[in-house]
């Protein structure tokens, strides 16, 4: 079967599924344009976001967006996707939208049906921005990060505070997998796991290469994180999300430096 390429989504054209891929921090910019698409049968929503999806619902009618996530992780280097499946995470999708995970079995995906999805983000917000702000705090680097067992320890329990305040207003429980790791392993266990693995390449492939392409996503979702729960105690959570507040201050006047010197350059020629 041939698959049309096309540049931009046209209002009218018929479409059985539109996967929206983009970065939380990218989110709101698409949203006008899949409303206008009507001729869009269905819209996978493939987002990480902390705050409910009511609003999407809202916009775009509950009965054609699906809530789901990638198992797929890496980055973009020099113009070439190196990538990897993650193993412990498979594709996640809602169950309701049933023909939806039956399509990307067929594709040969590995996926889970989650029932609650809303919950299901949640949990990973508050897993992801907790190691990309341990990250940041390394540099960027994984085998650093490893490296820093006080660090790791920092993470875990940054996790487990903001597990715990999600537990308080109701959000389902996460994964089997990472509960087990997080909540019911002792600390020195949970912490000696998460350093082998930041130092496999599974520590470059699932976490550091995005973090470090996706400094104003992380900051996002981080503020997705702290309106859900505003009031929670979460110490180590916001050392953490002080990281990923830095890391991006920094790196908007990294680009208004560089947009402010080819202005410069420009005004020179001219």
């Amino acid at each position: 079967m041939t698959l049309a390429i096309t540049e931009a989504l046209q209002a009218r054209e018929a479409v059985d599924l539109c996967l929206v891929s983009v970065r939380r921090e990218q989110l709101d910019a698409v949203l006008p344009t899949l409303v206008e698409a009507r001729g869009v049968a269905r819209i996978l929503i493939m987002v990480n976001h902390a705050c409910g999806s009511g609003w999407l619902f809202d916009a775009l009618g509950r009965e054609r967006t699906i809530l789901g996530f990638s198992g797929a992780a890496g980055g973009i280097e020099d113009g070439v996707v190196r990538y990897m499946e993650v193993v412990e995470q498979p594709m996640v999708i809602e169950a309701a939208a049933t023909e939806v995970v039956a399509l990307f079995k067929r594709a040969g995906f590995r996926v889970k049906a989650v029932a609650d999805m809303d919950s299901w983000l949640r949990r990973h917000a508050v897993f992801v921005t907790a190691a990309c702000g341990a990250l940041y705090e390394a540099l960027g680097d994984a085998h650093r990060l490893a490296s820093d067992r006080a660090l790791i320890g920092v993470f875990v329990r940054a996790v487990r505070e903001g597990w715990t305040a999600l537990d308080r207003i109701g959000v389902k429980p996460p994964p089997m997998g990472l509960r087990a790791i997080f909540s019911w392993v002792p600390l020195p266990l949970a912490v000696r796991y998460w350093a082998q693995l930041f130092a496999s390449p599974k520590g470059e492939y699932y976490f550091a290469r995005h973090a470090r392409q996706a400094v104003e996503e992380m900051a996002a979702l981080a503020t997705d994180v702290l309106a859900a729960v505003p009031s929670a105690p979460m110490p180590h959570w916001q050392h953490l999300n002080a990281a990923i507040v830095a890391a991006a201050t920094e790196r908007t006047e990294r680009l208004t430096a560089v947009s402010g010197d080819a202005a410069s350059a420009q005004e020179g020629a001219v």
